[in-house]
């Protein structure tokens, strides 16, 4: 049959050979406009491999679907043979779409093939190219011919990637305390800057201060867990760290929540003791801080050990290798499925859920954000300024540096715009995560159009990244800012955009996006995606098709914390469900249209609540601000069976009929469906919104209801 690798090398080769029935078994199809490098080439020529050259350009689809099934006659299997595109790391293929899609909707079936290529150590554990100590061919279940086969085909490899990602050695095996220790014994002179009184610890002071604390914790703990309330910084990294190598799990709070949540958070994950600060305690004054006797104060702490012990640890450090330390030290030896910290849900979640995050799904998310990341350790600096309540906080801020031997900058506040560009600045960061209103802050302080130079990296994280954002960092800064998705149940995110591979002008070699308008990016290595009905868990034979996005990996969760798998209906097997619709597109980008509640259906149409939103502020002339909500759509039960839309506005002090016939026109003189039109229009006084930013979407629901006199079950 027709056989669809996704990258291949001499070594791959030699085993697809094999595997196939022997080199005689097998024709190669190259395409001109990617032909396969010079030592591939080369041993075509020796080995006299059968096989042909098209050209999807000047011979058109059904010459070459004539050829390969002139091959597959002669009882060969006929193998794709991708060359090397121009591409960011960690890429799922070098196969581009075109290519990928070639046969869609012919009478071929296709076998997709995966190769992995990893080594032995972090920096560089998923590759995409030679050198690497590893390689893992895996063959995918077969796809049958029919529409959308080249979807169906990076669906397999991503199933395939997650599976050898769970079992590279590394992962499967995981010991993140001793990673740790050997990571910073390896690299004792890494920084941590303080970006508030520009202090610097090196790493060898932080690996001794975290070994002092977990003296602290197991004398003050009687859970194996302990609660975290402290901003990016010094003291975060240490309490983090000790409680990995205390094998307690820590749990960070945020710190900006209700007292109503927190108190649920504390239940929920049996917390009866949290690491603070003072000087954070007195600053912090609105948050619902628990008794004194429930608090341990770490800098006091540390600061009662005195600096004595400091040096001792150091030496101890420098005498000793990483074993004989750990034992020295008592340091925890969990195993990779133990439970090492607790994060929790927010956004449109009534109550927070706590997520249990493994050794092992720690790892391998640090592993997956670092493989798509061109940075070098020991020159490239990252600002570390979200929280480590935040999955990109607690991974992209805290873990990679330290495993990666990258310095970091902290700083406690990501919407303090002026101070962050001074930083930037200051310390050339090369990585920023930052939610959309920390980089709006940012924008809005920033003065020179070079003030953001060395910044390579500018993710988005935790809410969605606003176009005319994106649009005002390009033209003011030449800024590109990359947008992320993500949930706490997956770390540190599914997808995210990248940087464009540089070009080489001495090259006609096709580029692989990174991204696209209205899109997120490519998942990262090690997640799978997975589009279905929305009422159903079964992959959808079209994913290109909108449907609900299902994800799976090693570092994506499998049950919330007290509950099992069956008592949740986000999770079905390995999979989450993260209630949004979105696609895949035929180049493997991710992109989301919303959350499935802001969608209605209409006989086999589906109205987006977020896109008509937009169009709604433009039917009124409306821009909408920044902090207040203008309008809202909800979707409500209809009397007549069905659902039916209704607006909510502040723009209306009371409605009249020509208001309804306003809406009807605009949306039909936007060459829209009349279905289109809210059936209902609810003048209120404001919009209700989450503490994140986030529309209120089932407070907005239930007052629609009882304005409506609508009753629910």
């Amino acid at each position: 049959m027709l056989v669809i690798p996704n990258r291949v090398d001499i070594a791959t080769m030699v085993e697809l050979e094999k595997a196939l029935g022997g080199p005689g078994r097998v024709a190669w199809m190259v395409e001109n406009t990617l032909m396969p490098g010079e030592a591939v080439m080369n041993r075509l020529r020796e080995t006299k491999s059968p096989g042909f050259v098209c050209a999807v350009n000047q011979q058109g689809r059904d010459a070459i679907i004539a050829r390969t099934r002139q091959q597959l006659e002669l009882g060969r299997h006929v193998v794709m043979l991708p060359g090397r595109p121009l591409q960011a790391p960690g890429t799922l293929t070098d196969v581009p779409a075109n290519l990928l899609s070639l046969f869609d909707g012919t009478p071929l079936h296709a076998l997709p093939v995966y190769a992995g290529m990893y080594n032995n150590y972090f920096d560089a554990a998923i590759t995409t190219r030679e050198p690497y100590d590893l390689l893992h061919i895996t063959f995918c279940p077969p796809q049958r011919a029919g529409n959308q086969l080249g979807a169906r085909v990076q669906a397999a490899w991503m199933n395939a990637q997650a599976s050898q990602l769970e079992h590279l050695p590394m992962v499967e095996h995981a010991n993140l305390p001793q990673m740790l220790v050997e990571a910073l014994l390896r690299n004792p002179k890494g920084r941590l800057l303080d970006g508030i009184d520009d202090s610097t610890l090196v790493y060898r002071d932080i690996l001794s201060a975290a070994v002092m604390t977990t003296s602290v914790l197991e004398k003050h703990s009687a859970t194996t867990r302990m609660g975290i309330i402290l901003p990016p910084g010094k003291l975060s990294t240490i309490a983090n760290l000790a409680c990995l190598l205390a094998g307690i799990s820590a749990v960070n709070i945020n710190y900006t929540t209700t007292p109503e949540q927190f108190e649920h958070m504390v239940q929920q994950a049996g917390l009866t003791r949290f690491i603070t600060d003072t000087r954070f305690t007195n600053k912090q004054r609105q948050f619902a801080w628990p008794p004194s006797r429930d608090l341990i104060y770490l800098d006091t702490e540390l600061a009662e050990q005195g600096p004595w012990k400091l040096k001792a640890w150091n030496t101890i450090g420098k005498l000793r290798t990483p074993q004989q330390l750990m034992q020295h030290a008592k340091v925890a030896t969990p195993g990779p499925c133990d439970e090492a910290a607790v994060v929790f849900t927010g956004g449109t979640d009534d109550k927070p859920l706590g997520v249990p995050l493994t050794h092992r799904m720690l790892l391998a998310a640090t592993l997956s954000l670092r493989s798509r990341l061109q940075l070098s350790p020991g020159h490239d600096i990252l600002l570390s300024v979200l929280p480590a309540y935040m999955p990109a906080g607690l991974i992209g801020g805290l873990l990679l540096p330290l495993l990666g031997g990258f310095d970091m900058v902290t700083y406690p506040t990501p919407t303090a715009g002026k101070r962050l560009c001074t930083l930037v600045k200051q310390h050339s960061a090369a990585l920023l995560i930052n939610t959309p209103a920390g980089l709006r802050a940012m924008l809005k302080a920033a003065k020179e159009p070079t003030d953001f130079a060395q910044l390579q990296y500018c993710l988005s994280s935790g809410a969605k990244l606003p176009a005319s954002l994106t649009e005002a960092a390009t033209q003011r800064f030449g800024l590109q800012l990359l947008e992320s998705y993500g949930t706490a149940e997956v770390l540190p995110f599914a997808a995210a955009a990248m940087p464009a591979p540089d070009t080489d002008p001495d090259t006609t070699r096709p580029t692989l996006p990174t991204t696209r308008k209205g899109g997120i990016g490519a998942p990262l290595p090690g997640v799978a995606v997975r589009i279905t009905g929305l009422y159903t868990p079964e992959a959808s034979s079209t994913p290109s098709n909108p449907g609900l996005v299902w994800l799976r990996g090693p570092a994506v969760s499998t049950h919330y914390l007290n509950t099992s798998n069956a008592d949740s209906p986000r999770m079905h097997g390995n999979w989450f469900c993260t209630g949004d619709v979105g696609y895949m597109t035929p180049d493997g980008l991710l992109t989301i249209l919303g959350r499935k509640v802001r969608f209605t259906q209409m006989g086999e149409e589906m109205i987006p609540h977020v896109q008509l939103e937009e169009i709604l502020y433009q039917i009124y002339n409306v821009t909408p601000e920044e902090n207040e909500r203008k309008l809202a759509v909800v979707s409500v039960p209809s009397r007549t069976g069905g659902e039916e839309l209704v607006m909510l506005s502040t723009l209306h002090k009371e409605v009249t009929p020509p208001d309804y016939l306003t809406l009807r026109y605009g949306v039909t003189n936007l060459h829209l469906p009349s279905s289109w039109a809210p059936r209902h229009i609810i003048a209120v006084k404001y919009i209700p919104t989450l503490p994140n930013g986030k529309l209120d979407y089932q407070t907005c629901f239930l007052g629609a209801c009882r304005m409506l006199k609508i009753k629910l079950d």
